[in-house]
């Protein structure tokens, strides 16, 4: 049974107020929820039209002309504005400059209009993956803090479950857990191998960071992942003993795959289990095309 999902769920999840909804649905019929007892119910296509629906308002494009359009002749509108051709540091700079301000809704608008304009491959790389590491290189020159570095790994995971809604895969995908071992905090890795495993076709089961091996192992198995894909930054005897476990009690059939920095010193060597060390997203990508 399709989920369905209250005004108040699809106005958080598509940055849109409530009026603004009602007033697409009510002059424009951009989308015709479901009415039933507990109000207006939004399945996941409508959700869907209406995260297009926003990104084109946003370009300049007027909803009376595009509300009556197909989903398809809205994603071809999409596809048709030009990419920025800024460089990272330019298409970045305001996000930085809101996130410095603590300006999460002035941050997430600016994602949100890269994301309107540029293919999700180059979002991904021309925008969240230098974001994560201008963010990463300010927090170690001290020049933003802990608060501020959460603050753009919230941003970032909206971001990812956007573009998990907008390129949701076929029934039956390849499902892929994504997480971190215990005492590993740092999540920017595992965020942008999401959106690219997303992309690739494969269904993320995002599960952030740091798990115990054995929770991970847990959730691979209930969740029938073929893929564990494990972030790895810090070296450490502690994760290099998170590692052998997981590799150890997750299931059998299931490949783990390690990237990251500390993956190389903390290769789980003392186990049967195949292990797939990925020295970057591009090496993440060819592995995500070769097993689907």
């Amino acid at each position: 049974m399709q989920s369905r999902y209250p005004i108040r769920a699809v106005a958080k999840i598509t940055g849109l107020s409530l009026d603004t909804l009602r007033a697409w649905e009510r002059r424009y019929q951009a989308v015709v929820p479901e009415h039933t007892h507990r109000g207006r119910e939004y399945g996941s296509e409508q959700i869907e039209r209406l995260l297009l629906l926003s990104r084109l308002s946003q370009e300049g494009h007027a909803i009376g002309r595009i509300a009556p359009l197909t989903d398809d002749a809205l994603r071809e509108l999409l596809a048709a504005i030009p990419a920025p051709t800024a460089p990272a540091a330019e298409l970045i700079g305001p996000v930085i400059y809101a996130i410095e301000a603590f300006d999460a809704a002035r941050a997430s608008d600016e994602l949100s209009r890269l994301a309107a304009v540029l293919a999700p491959r180059d979002l991904v790389y021309q925008v969240a993956v230098p974001l994560m590491k201008e963010t990463g290189d300010r927090w170690h020159r001290g020049t933003l803090a802990i608060s501020q570095e959460h603050l753009v790994s919230h941003l970032l995971r909206n971001l990812l479950g956007g573009m998990m809604r907008l390129f949701r895969p076929r029934s039956g995908a390849i499902k892929m857990v994504l997480a971190t071992t215990a005492g590993e905090t740092h999540e920017f890795a595992i965020l942008a191998a999401a959106m690219l495993a997303s992309l690739a076709g494969l269904e993320p089961v995002y599960l952030g960071p740091d798990l115990p091996a054995g929770e991970i192992a847990d959730a691979s198995r209930r969740t029938g992942a073929r893929i564990v894909s494990i972030g790895a930054t810090i070296p450490s005897e502690t994760l290099s003993q998170e590692l052998r476990t997981l590799a150890e009690t997750m299931p059998e059939e299931a490949e783990l795959w390690v990237g990251g920095a500390a993956a190389t010193t903390t290769y789980p060597k003392e186990t049967s289990r195949r292990v797939i060390h990925l020295k970057d997203l591009p090496a993440f990508e060819n592995e995500c095309r070769r097993i689907g």
